[in-house]
């Protein structure tokens, strides 16, 4: 579920290539806390899968930055 529209979704970590994101618990202490994308950025290729694919509005739930690499054409 994300935290910007209560959307119970895993898009993100179901798609990622390099299987960088994991769903986890936003507020460990709150039974009903939602879960949120945690990303390893040692695993992050940064090619924004999760983020086109979020169906979160008007904001996506996750953001990528990309890497200079991918940026340049």
């Amino acid at each position: 579920m994300s935290l910007t529209d209560g959307v119970k979704c895993d898009n993100c970590a179901r798609h990622c290539p390099t299987g960088a994101i994991q769903m986890i618990v936003a507020e460990p202490e709150k039974e009903t806390s939602p879960q949120i994308p945690a990303i390893n950025t040692e695993r992050c290729i940064g090619c924004g899968a999760c983020e086109n694919l979020c169906p979160a509005r008007p904001f996506s739930a996750i953001y990528v930055e990309g890497h200079e690499r991918h940026r340049i054409i």
